[in-house]
């Protein structure tokens, strides 16, 4: 985070984490549901609460769907992004890098 505002790489790991735990292993998890869920476990500046000029969204949703655009969590090989039959837009499915780096931090906060 910078100033409290949030950035797209303070997303990768509890988007990994979001996916790991309510994504379907046939269906994924798609991008408004994401958003949603990281809406409730991370602490959201106002100044990313603000709607955006000329949208109907605020800086938040942006940054998440930037994910997506961007290819963030693909660049880095932790997720992979595809549409499916379930969602009119794509969903989020975590490669095995993604899914052991999931482990890795849970077994590093258990220890």
């Amino acid at each position: 985070m910078v100033n409290g505002r949030i950035r797209e790489s303070d997303l990768i790991e509890p988007v990994l984490k979001i996916i790991a735990k309510y994504g379907d292993n046939n269906e994924g998890l798609d991008i408004t549901k994401i958003d949603e869920l990281l809406r409730k476990i991370l602490p959201i500046s106002d100044e990313d609460k603000k709607i955006l000029k000329g949208r109907k969204d605020d800086r938040f949703s942006q940054i998440v769907r930037n994910l997506v655009s961007h290819r963030t969590l693909e660049r880095h090989g932790l997720a992979h992004y595809q549409k499916t039959s379930t969602y009119r837009r794509g969903a989020y499915y975590l490669t095995r890098k993604g899914a052991s780096m999931v482990s890795e931090k849970n077994k590093t906060r258990t220890a």
